[in-house]
């Protein structure tokens, strides 16, 4: 075991080490990795960060982070180590070609949840709510028939003619996609796949919303990334350079505070290196649709010239227009608690516009010290949790996913350590601080 840390150890340094020297080549020469050098004269086209970053397909951020299939009466969470499984059934639902787009039709909720176990059912779960525009470039629906949709899962039932729905759990609705022709290749293959890992969930409605519960214990995958942290000039530059005004600064205790005469400000705390930007020039209407708010989103997003790669689209909050995206690794989210990868945007209120994120970002993988973390059923913690005096009625939904923690050997490494998230109080929390008492009532 001694031996197994010190190699790991010095597998690290030396990591690091190549890091620094990278970060040296970076700072002497910021081109080198990606273009996001800008002419001081140039106008709005500057807030469209780096050429990578446009790149980004809308619908690359906007796709399901979770897929089950329905056999033999079990459900079953579709996951690979090997295969792009949701980059290979895009290439599926890009051949799609829709003839006709049947009107909604609403089911009581027991019938809903009799639709949602149909065998060979696959289902497609996005996060929130999105409108067909968000997929536009994958498929593609005939407006006068998408106008006013929302929905929630892609639902495809891969029988000899396989059937397409559009699903929305919030109001029980389906909407059938009735196609002219379209392939199935992928999702027939990825259902009988051996790189395929088909772990059994329960799907269950849970204050509100439909939840997959783990019905057995889950080996998770740990991860550990070098952490790197931007030069804030990057986002000033990036944010508020789209107008004429002048740039000032000043520190007010623990921030930064950089505004212009325009209305923009973006404030960086000095510690933490959480960054608030805002726009109070810039208010949306509180009449905006889901559709345009997310559109927006996205457009915000891309302004920070980050690479969006493993940044998904995960909440959405209809009354304050906000949207949450996070990065994902292995079609789990990462819920740090010091916001790495997560991109809060709101659109509208009276602040104006505001998106918040971290200066750090996790950029090159290395090895991890353990492999596998195993999780017990998602019962069994949503029990103790209940157990040790936490309402249930305050948990409003539970998942798994991602904890930040600086690695011990060296703090230019952040280990990804799977556990249980609780959304509890309009926050998700770590299960084991609730557990712990480090959260309570």
């Amino acid at each position: 075991m001694k031996i197994k840390d010190s190699i790991l150890h010095y597998t690290l340094t030396a990591a690091v080490t190549l890091n620094i020297c990278l970060s040296a080549l970076l700072w002497v020469n910021p081109t080198y990795l990606q273009n996001t050098t800008r002419n001081d004269t140039d106008t709005a086209k500057n807030k469209q960060g780096s050429a990578d970053t446009a790149k980004s397909r809308i619908s690359d951020v906007y796709q399901p982070t979770s897929i089950t299939y329905n056999r033999n009466g079990q459900s079953l969470r579709q996951a690979s180590l090997k295969l792009d499984l949701t980059e290979n059934i895009r290439h599926d639902i890009q051949t799609w070609k829709i003839k006709r787009v049947s009107p909604v039709k609403r089911y009581a909720k027991k019938d809903y949840e009799t639709f949602l176990q149909q065998e060979q059912m696959v289902l497609l779960a996005f996060p929130d709510e999105i409108a067909p525009g968000q997929l536009a470039d994958m498929l593609t629906i005939p407006e006068k028939a998408s106008t006013g949709r929302k929905f929630n899962r892609i639902a495809v039932r891969l029988t000899q003619k396989p059937k397409v729905y559009l699903l929305n759990d919030n109001n029980f609705q389906v909407t059938q996609l009735s196609l002219k022709n379209g392939q199935f290749k992928n999702l027939r293959s990825m259902v009988k796949s051996k790189d395929v890992t088909q772990t059994p969930v329960k799907i269950k409605y849970l204050n509100g919303r439909y939840i997959s519960f783990y019905t057995n214990h889950v080996k998770v995958q740990q991860y550990s990334y070098l952490a790197n942290k931007d030069n804030v000039n990057t986002f000033v530059t990036r944010l508020l350079g789209n107008t004429n005004s002048s740039v000032n600064s000043r520190k007010e205790d623990k921030e930064t505070v950089y505004y212009d005469n325009s209305g923009q400000r973006l404030t960086v705390e000095n510690e933490t290196g959480l960054i608030h930007y805002s726009n109070y020039s810039h208010d949306t209407s509180d009449n905006e649709t889901l559709s345009k708010d997310l559109t927006q989103g996205f457009a915000h997003l891309q302004e920070t010239g980050r690479l969006l790669d493993d940044v998904r689209y995960d909440e959405y909050n209809s009354n304050e227009h906000q949207v949450i995206y996070r990065s994902y690794i292995n079609a789990f989210p990462i819920l740090a608690d010091n916001n790495y990868g997560t991109y809060h945007i709101k659109l509208a209120g009276t602040t104006g516009e505001r998106l918040d994120f971290s200066l750090y970002s996790l950029q090159i993988p290395v090895p991890a010290k353990q492999r596998t973390t195993d999780l017990p059923p998602t019962q069994q913690v949503w029990d103790q949790l209940v157990k040790s005096g936490i309402s249930p009625a305050k948990m409003k939904s539970i998942r798994v996913g991602y904890r930040a923690e600086v690695n011990r050997s060296t703090k230019q490494v952040i280990d990804l350590i799977p556990t249980y998230f609780v959304l509890y109080n309009g926050s998700w929390v770590d299960s084991q601080k609730m557990l712990t008492g480090e959260i309570s009532e």
